[in-house]
């Protein structure tokens, strides 16, 4: 892990912050699991723990369906291969129509039970809360996650701003920011079906910065799985990477991420 004093360093330089979602802000894994295996039982496939979900998590929702159905046939360590899961799932005879189909009954069980379970890491709230309260009258000011609005008063230079780029859809993503009340704490966000292109690629973070108009050596992704890390890489941005979020330390050291930590409350008091 990063020294909590580097890291501290590190965060006095930056005036974007842009957060993954799932296992970054909130643990979601207690609504994502039941989905997963209510659409895995209606379609006479087994279903999986917890643990092995969280595996199956990053890409996209569609991504997590291919692999929980792969994980039928395969190892669960193997599911994080696409290429693999690719080729199972066509050996099974799982065509794109099937795997869209599964994903739909999903994705409306997810919707309906997507707050039940969910739940901020600690912290979180109050973090991104401080961030919205100190760019009030600052260079960031919030909006509804469609763009950002800007006072470029040069008084309030160096304030901070809080983003969110995730890979899951918009609709159970603003339900969650709702029920915990940051829907409107966030300068911009962007979510699976509202990003230009998902995580790894760069360009939801590249829009971020256009919206926001911050400089990307003052920006910084905070995440927790291997997206978020190429993500920020492909970007040319900083990532502090959480090893205490969805992602595996055996799927994200080979990322080679120079900063790292457990998670957001480890450093929260920095930001």
């Amino acid at each position: 892990m990063t020294s909590l004093d580097e890291i501290k360093a590190l965060i006095a330089q930056k005036e974007l912050f842009i957060f993954d979602l799932d296992g970054t802000l909130f643990n979601t894994l207690g609504d994502l699991a039941p989905a997963v295996n209510y659409a895995m039982t209606q379609f006479g496939l087994h279903t999986h723990s917890n643990d092995d979900v969280r595996t199956f998590i990053g890409n996209g929702s569609m991504n997590l369906i291919r692999r929980a159905v792969a994980a039928n046939f395969i190892s669960v360590a193997s599911t994080r291969d696409m290429a693999k899961v690719a080729e199972t799932l066509a050996r099974e005879n799982y065509s794109e129509e099937k795997i869209k189909e599964i994903h739909k009954v999903y994705s409306d069980f997810y919707w309906e039970h997507c707050i039940e379970n969910t739940e901020p890491y600690k912290g979180v709230i109050e973090l991104v809360q401080r961030i919205a309260a100190s760019n009030r009258y600052g260079k960031c000011a919030t909006s509804n996650g469609n763009r950002a609005v800007f006072n470029r008063d040069e008084n309030h230079a160096g304030t901070r701003c809080a983003a969110m780029l995730t890979n899951k859809p918009v609709a159970p993503a603003q339900k969650i920011l709702k029920k915990f009340g940051l829907e409107n704490s966030f300068a911009t966000y962007l979510c699976g079906d509202t990003t230009p292109e998902r995580k790894p690629s760069p360009a939801g973070i590249f829009k971020i910065l256009r919206q926001t108009g911050i400089a990307p050596e003052k920006a910084i992704m905070i995440g927790d799985d291997t997206p978020d890390v190429l993500a920020a890489k492909n970007a040319g941005i900083d990532c502090i990477t959480l090893f205490e979020g969805f992602g595996k330390a055996e799927n994200l050291l080979p990322q080679e991420p120079r900063y790292t930590a457990g998670h957001i409350k480890d450093f929260a008091e920095f930001i």
